[in-house]
């Protein structure tokens, strides 16, 4: 799977779920390892990393739509 998508997917749970996101990428990971799809886990625990990624190191990316950091919602301290 290509990277942008993986980042893609990454904000888009980030912009959805908030402070979740992580914890909600664990859950979608756990429940393809448990369907034994072991592509799609790999998929979602990719995506955890980088949100991971993007709490950790503060990316930001401002979107057109909102002017606001699409990597890091506004309630990320």
């Amino acid at each position: 799977m290509r990277s942008e998508t993986l980042r893609d997917t990454a904000q888009q749970m980030i912009q959805l779920h908030g402070a979740r996101a992580a914890a909600m990428a664990q859950e979608r990971a756990a429940q393809m390892r448990a369907s034994g799809d072991a592509a799609e886990h790999d998929r979602w625990q990719s995506v955890y990393a980088l949100i991971c990624e993007f709490r950790r190191t503060g990316r930001r990316s401002e979107t057109p739509e909102t002017g606001r950091s699409a990597d890091r919602p506004a309630h990320w301290a």
